[in-house]
């Protein structure tokens, strides 16, 4: 055998053993491709009946969402319905609250007004029991007055009588001694001089149902605690008298009490004193009253 017979032959065999690793090679890679095959339609398979069970998870998850949401649906109109009422008993009860708050308002001004109402009313009550006491002690002051001007009328009634008897007996005794009857009368016409004579004041009683004539007047000049008025001798204003002094109510309104003055200087139209028992600030223009006739009106 040749060289080249021997190295084609090495060749061949190189040739057929090469061939033989490739078949076995592919066979081989060909098994592992089925089983890779065989494998992967396992997993595909087995992804396949997961997906199926997603799916069928997934509609029967739809399938509850749907359900609950139709219920969803149901309970949302019961509560708009349930809204819409509460927003129609809120309306309500806004348009109530609204009249209640005019009518409280309105209430307000008329308790606003009956409380101003009330003030006043206090106030004017205040002002007439204020002015009633006033009154009230000054007519128990007149009173105690009028009660000593009553005892001193009766004293000097008693004198009167006194001095009326003994001018009888000087009548009785002149007549005696001239031998002529005493006139009728006579002792009563010349009792003032009798009584002046027997050192009685020259005063006549006052009788039931005379009344002084009031006399009237104005405060014309205030100066400290002594006061001028518009009334005097030509008047009937005499030294010692007391005039009352008052501020007359507006619109035939009580009138106010404000003092008593007493007279200390006399002239034909006009006369001064000092003010006593003051009860306001005395000014020009009051008025003023004898306080004889004022005790004695009633």
């Amino acid at each position: 055998m040749s060289v080249l017979t021997k190295v084609f032959v090495v060749l061949l065999t190189l040739v057929s053993i090469a061939l033989s690793m490739l078949v076995v090679s592919a066979f081989a890679r060909q098994e592992d491709w089925r089983a890779s095959a065989n494998d992967w339609r396992a997993t595909a398979a087995a992804a396949a009946a997961k997906e199926r069970a997603v799916a069928q998870n997934a509609a029967l998850e739809q399938a509850r969402s749907q359900d609950q949401h139709q219920r969803d649906l149901a309970q949302v109109a019961e509560l708009q319905i349930k809204v819409d009422e509460q927003e129609r008993a809120i309306a309500e009860k806004n348009r109530a609250l609204a009249e209640a708050q005019s009518r409280l308002t309105i209430e307000q001004a008329n308790a606003t007004t009956l409380v101003e109402g009330n003030k006043v009313v206090v106030s004017e009550a205040a002002k007439e029991r204020e002015f009633s006491a006033k009154l009230a002690k000054r007519s128990s002051e007149l009173e105690r007055q009028n009660i000593d001007l009553t005892d001193r009328v009766k004293e000097l009634t008693a004198n009167i009588t006194m001095a009326q008897a003994k001018v009888q007996a000087l009548q009785q005794q002149l007549a005696a001694v001239s031998g002529r009857p005493a006139e009728p009368g006579a002792a009563t016409a010349q009792i003032p001089a009798a009584i002046v004579e027997a050192g009685v004041p020259s005063v006549q009683p006052v009788t039931a149902g005379e009344v002084a004539a009031p006399i009237r007047g104005e405060v014309t000049e205030v100066k400290g605690g002594l006061a001028q008025i518009s009334v005097g001798g030509a008047d009937g204003v005499a030294e010692g008298m007391r005039f009352l002094i008052y501020r007359p109510g507006q619109r035939g309104g009580k009138a106010e009490y404000l003092g008593t003055l007493k007279i200390t200087r006399v002239e034909p139209r006009q006369a001064a004193g000092q003010i006593e028992q003051s009860e306001g600030q005395i000014k020009v223009g009051d008025a003023v009253r004898d306080e004889a006739s004022f005790a004695m009106r009633n």
